[in-house]
């Protein structure tokens, strides 16, 4: 990258405007702007100045470390590699810190030096401090989501470890700043929670990643493939849920599993087995005559009937919109009389919740039942810890 783009990337990277950058450097914002389009360079005497304003080497702003990389990388390999031999973790550990100090843009030796603290237990204050202080400078100049995702995972595994109570906290503090399901925040919950906090996470949990796999599984699915293909799918879909609910009232996590049921008893119906597509129109049914009766609602799923998030639309709108859309699909037109004598009743029920204190809600998103694709429900509220 030549350097102009670099001092572009750098600005940009730091929410810096020309006059900000031009202001620190004490030169003239056109004097910047020259130097981001390549029609003036920085004077020498610059260099460290910027190295300094951007955190980074001044070998990085010219790229000077493709030129060395490649053999300072294996003599310091080396040299890890015989210091390892000796079970010289002090000193593997200020290897690595002189390595950051020569490169401090190279936001993985963070990574690095930080997990060798952790696997050796060298948790003396020093050193903890030393890495909450990278992890803190890595939060606010590192680009790279990836890697500073990873800083904040191996962080949150060593403050748990440490008897500090400010210490511990940070922990928390990192843990709240993983992404949930891209980086699997949910298994490290255990470092910061015990005891009942922990399993009503963990139980928080469960829903958030089976909707992923769920979700990730019908995303397999093409309009061009053949209805066998699809059939596999989507039942392979369902069966994630049906794990999990066990066939017994699970609230709000019912419409995702009843949703995969109506694309597969139209399935069934393009391929002839209509006795097999009735079959999925009954289970549909059988669970929404549990919302309507109170005693189908005492049999709860163990794992998965929990308190409903807020700011979500009502569970029984959602399963109105099913059996709307299962009563204009002309693949179940043989079913539409059942369906509609149920929807009547549900009518009914859901007329005497409207208004009610009710936590049966659900999150779904733009496709809609009327295109021919089941809606999709996202219950991304089980990230966190509550409050979170």
């Amino acid at each position: 990258m030549e350097l102009k783009s670099k001092l572009k990337e750098l600005r940009m990277a730091h929410n810096m405007t020309q006059e900000a950058v031009a202001d620190r450097l004490d030169v003239s914002s056109q004097t910047v702007s020259k130097w981001e389009r390549g029609l003036l360079s920085p004077d020498i005497s610059l260099l460290p100045k910027i190295a300094l304003l951007f955190k980074c080497s001044i070998d990085s702003l010219f790229d000077m470390e493709l030129v060395w990389s490649i053999e300072h990388r294996k003599e310091f390999g080396e040299k890890l590699h015989a210091l390892h031999e000796r079970k010289d973790w002090d000193g593997v550990y200020q290897a690595w810190i002189r390595e950051i100090e020569l490169n401090p843009d190279h936001y993985g030796n963070y990574a690095d030096v930080m997990l060798h603290v952790y696997r050796k237990k060298l948790y003396d204050k020093d050193r903890v401090e030393k890495m909450l202080s990278l992890a803190e400078h890595a939060e606010k100049c590192c680009t790279d989501d990836d890697k500073r995702n990873e800083i904040y995972r191996i962080m949150l595994q060593l403050c748990s470890e440490s008897n500090d109570p400010a210490i511990r906290e940070k922990g928390k503090y990192y843990y709240k700043k993983l992404p949930s399901l891209r980086h699997s925040r949910e298994v490290y919950a255990k470092f910061v929670m015990e005891g009942e906090k922990y399993r009503a996470q963990v139980l928080k949990n469960i829903p958030c990643i089976v909707d992923l796999a769920e979700w990730s599984i019908r995303q397999l699915i093409l309009p061009e493939m053949p209805p066998e293909e699809k059939l596999f799918y989507y039942q392979k879909a369902a069966a994630l849920w049906e794990t999990v609910t066990d066939g017994k009232y699970a609230g709000f996590y019912d419409p995702p599993l009843l949703s995969d049921y109506a694309e597969i008893a139209k399935i069934y119906v393009q391929l002839g087995q209509a006795d097999r597509a009735e079959e999925y129109i009954d289970r549909i049914l059988a669970a929404l005559e549990r919302h309507m009766t109170e005693s189908g609602k005492e049999n709860k799923s163990k794992i998965m009937c929990s308190a409903a998030p807020g700011n979500s639309v009502p569970l029984e709108q959602i399963c109105k919109k099913l059996l709307q859309y299962m009563i204009s699909a002309p693949e179940l037109a043989a079913f539409k009389d059942k369906v509609t004598a149920l929807q009547n009743r549900y009518e009914e029920y859901a007329a005497q919740t409207r208004g009610e204190a009710n936590e049966n809600y659900i999150f779904f998103d733009s496709r809609s039942f009327a295109d021919g694709h089941a809606v999709r429900f996202m219950r991304r509220h089980a990230r966190s810890p509550a409050g979170h």
